[in-house]
């Protein structure tokens, strides 16, 4: 029970920041003040203040007051975080954009090795997750799309079976599904998902490396292209609709 309470608490303390109430380069209130503001036990405060502070959104310091970090500073990682930062900063698509340029530089290469080290069974998994993109899109599944899209870049690591490149793209993935949440709630970026999935599906089918990686990368020049021109600042800001989100 602490848990969620601690969970709803360190929710109701980065509102309470992304609001201004508690602005960057500020101080907290005392432990005692947010207990009373938040109905719940000063150790249920303190465990909330220490799992924003894991993510950077808070520095503690022993003996004084604990402050707000400038947005800089949070955890990318945090899928929370992802469109928070936007906010506090103004610049919705900044890190989005940095996003997609880190899938850039390690997903080229993954789709180039792939081409080279994928199996039958590797192929026969690609055209099922391609087929459940279709099918997902047809229906307006949103959550089962991003699953299926999710899981065709996660076979071409399998493919690949490099655990120092798993490794490197693993703290991405939970900040991945939310950004693709809220691309693929549009119509037409889901489409030219699945394009560019067929394209990237029949080069390494091909065992073709060069136009396997040309095609991951024409897929995440797309990916950047729709965030601009089909979600608005405020989308990107509030993420996709409840429905949506599953």
């Amino acid at each position: 029970m602490r848990q969620s309470r601690t969970s709803a608490a360190a929710d109701q303390l980065l509102g309470l920041v992304l609001d201004g109430t508690f602005p960057p380069g500020g101080a907290l209130p005392s432990e005692a003040e947010l207990a009373e503001r938040f109905e719940v036990s000063r150790l249920t405060v303190r465990e909330a203040i220490r799992s924003l502070a894991s993510t950077n959104v808070i520095e503690v310091q022993q003996g004084k007051s604990s402050t707000i970090n400038q947005p800089d500073r949070w955890s990318p990682l945090d899928p929370r975080l992802l469109q928070a930062r936007g906010r506090v900063s103004g610049q919705p698509l900044l890190l989005p954009r940095k996003l997609i340029e880190a899938r850039r530089t390690v997903e080229v290469g993954i789709a180039e090795l792939a081409a080279g080290r994928r199996t039958d069974e590797h192929i026969g998994h690609l055209y099922l997750q391609i087929e459940a993109m279709r099918q997902a899109h047809q229906q307006g599944d949103v959550p089962r799309f991003v699953e299926a899209d999710l899981a065709f870049h996660r076979t071409l690591f399998e493919a690949v079976d490099n655990v120092f490149l798993d490794a490197v793209f693993e703290p991405l993935a939970k900040v991945l599904r939310t950004l693709r949440t809220t691309t693929s709630s549009v119509s037409q970026i889901r489409e030219h998902a699945i394009e560019w999935h067929g394209r990237i599906l029949t080069a390494v089918v091909a065992a073709d490396p060069e136009k396997s990686r040309e095609a991951m990368r024409g897929h995440l020049i797309q990916t950047e292209r729709d965030s601009e021109v089909y979600l608005t600042d405020e989308e990107l800001l509030i993420g996709p609709p409840e429905s949506a989100a599953g």
